[in-house]
């Protein structure tokens, strides 16, 4: 023979809080999950990176991490225009404007013209890294979703991932 016990809770607005704590948290934790997989067991696809028409952010400059300093109007970032050969972003502090040449994995970038206003010394030194990492690049590499600037030496001095909009 079976029992069916039942349960009284003394106080059931605190269950009903509890109860929509509880769903509130399983729904944001089900969408904070990662699909590694489909549900054949096959690999998600990737979404294709693609170096024109995608506003690139510094996150590693000449080996070392690209931080965000207090006074520093937006993070330092480029935007490649296909068509036009034209490139623009800003160095950190200061706003720039370029033309770059793009063929197969080569990639290098021309003359580039800056505003000159001063931010902080450590701002500043962070621009002129990342200037002229960008004149240093002949060739670039796609990893994942960064994009990898490289020397002629084949070494990295640049890495950039996709900003978000």
């Amino acid at each position: 023979m079976m029992s069916i016990m039942a349960y009284s809770f003394p106080n059931s607005r605190s269950f009903a809080s509890a109860a929509v704590l509880f769903f509130m948290f399983m729904f944001v934790a089900s969408g904070c999950s990662v699909q590694y997989s489909k549900p054949d067991g096959s690999p998600p696809p990737h979404e294709v990176v693609k170096v024109h028409g995608t506003t690139w952010r510094a996150i590693a400059i000449l080996g070392k991490r690209a931080s965000f300093f207090p006074g520093q109007k937006m993070d330092a970032h480029f935007l490649l225009r296909n068509g036009e050969r034209s490139v623009s972003g800003s160095a950190g502090c200061n706003d720039f404007h370029g033309v770059y040449e793009l063929r197969g994995e080569r990639l290098s970038f021309g003359s580039v013209g800056t505003t000159r206003m001063a931010c902080s010394p450590k701002i500043m030194e962070q621009e002129r890294r990342f200037l002229g990492a960008l004149r240093s690049t002949v060739s670039y590499g796609i990893s994942g979703r960064r994009l990898i600037l490289l020397d002629s030496g084949g070494r990295t001095v640049m890495e950039l991932i996709p900003a978000r909009r």
